[in-house]
Order: C-alpha cells, then sequence, then structure tokens
C-alpha cells in the first residue's frame, strides 16, 4: 500500500482507466494526471512504463503541447526480474478485463436492483389473495417492476480471454478490479456476477 492507502496496481488501474477509458477522449498532461492521483512526477513515468511494458498502452509525451499521446505500439518487458513479470502479468490480465468484460449501467442496475426489492414486497402482500395471485397477474406486476436487463456470464467471458487462468486467479482478478473500483457482483437470482461499470 501507498502512503494515502492505495496499492500500486490500483493506481496503475486507474490511471490506465483514465486515460483510455471507455467514454475518455481526452489527452492529460503530466500535471493532470499527478493531480488526480497525488503522486510526484517519477511515480506517474513508472506507473507509465508498467502500462507500457505490460502491453497495456503506449504514452509518449508531446513536449510541445505538454500531453501525452498514444502511441500505436506498445511494448512488452520480457528483461524483468520474476516479481515484476508477474506485477505486469496481472496488470495486463486486470487491465483487459475493466474494458472488455461485459457491463451493466449503474442506474440500469439499481433501478433492477429496486424493481426486485419491489416486487418481492408485492408478492408478499398478495401471497394469500387469489385475486391478484394468479399467475398472469404475477407476470405482468413482474413486468411491471423489473426493466428489462441483459446479465451476461462474466466467468466464461474471462476464460475466454485468459484460458490458461485458474479459478483462484480469476476470483483474485475479480477481487482486485472490484478494489480498483470496478465493481462486479455477484447476483443470486441469476447466479451470474454482474459487473457495473463506474459512472
Amino acid at each position: 500500500m501507498t502512503k494515502n492507502g492505495i496499492s500500486k496496481i490500483t493506481r496503475q488501474l486507474r490511471i490506465y482507466d483514465t486515460v483510455f477509458g471507455i467514454w475518455s477522449g481526452s489527452i492529460y498532461s503530466p500535471a493532470d494526471l499527478m493531480k488526480t492521483f497525488g503522486i510526484s512526477l517519477r511515480m506517474l513515468q513508472r506507473d507509465l512504463k508498467d502500462l507500457r511494458d505490460c502491453g497495456l498502452i503506449n504514452l509518449k509525451y508531446d513536449r510541445a503541447r505538454d500531453k501525452y499521446i498514444i502511441a500505436e505500439d506498445t511494448v512488452s518487458d520480457d528483461t524483468s526480474g520474476i516479481r515484476r513479470k508477474q506485477h505486469l502479468k496481472r496488470l495486463y490480465r486486470i487491465g483487459t478485463l475493466i474494458h472488455s468484460l461485459s457491463c451493466i449501467d449503474p442506474e440500469n442496475f439499481e433501478s433492477f436492483e429496486l424493481g426486485t426489492q419491489e416486487f418481492s414486497e408485492y408478492l408478499e402482500e398478495v401471497r394469500n389473495d387469489p385475486e391478484y395471485n394468479s399467475p398472469e397477474d404475477i407476470e405482468t406486476m413482474r413486468r411491471f417492476y423489473i426493466p428489462d436487463i441483459e446479465f451476461y456470464d462474466l466467468k466464461a467471458e474471462y476464460y475466454a480471454l485468459f484460458p490458461d487462468s485458474n479459478e483462484r486467479t480469476r476470483q483474485r482478478d475479480f477481487e482486485e478490479m472490484c478494489r480498483a473500483g470496478f465493481e462486479i457482483r455477484y447476483s443470486r437470482k441469476h447466479r451470474s456476477f454482474v459487473y457495473v461499470y463506474p459512472s
């Protein structure tokens, strides 16, 4: 952990998401990123080197505009020691997951969760009332309360991306995503993981 309580990999994942996010069209200056993440220029340069060396993104500094630009090439570093290689491999995996897993909009998911709770309360109210307890009525009310939402098989998506990973690695990667602010929840109702991309 760093002095602000954020691990190196969490910080690097957040930097990666900031500069290469789904909705990000901005190019940042060193000062922008240093201020956003509360780090020194030296630490920022080390983080960007890790993001480049793991193969996620290669940012080059444009001195004339005082901005980072995304270079076309990404270069993986094969000369690192064992611990750094493990870190780079993990950083690449989780960075890839952030923008590859099928995600659900937070507002849609909250509407689904609230609707599911309200529908459960409705079922409790009409449980012993035959007038409102027909299968047709219940299905109509289910559609009224619970908005349609598409659930994805995130475990299958994970193993399609990283077929050589095992279940413990998958669990740790999902946990690290959550720590970095990329929330993966488990829906008991659908027996599947849900990736709620941060708004």
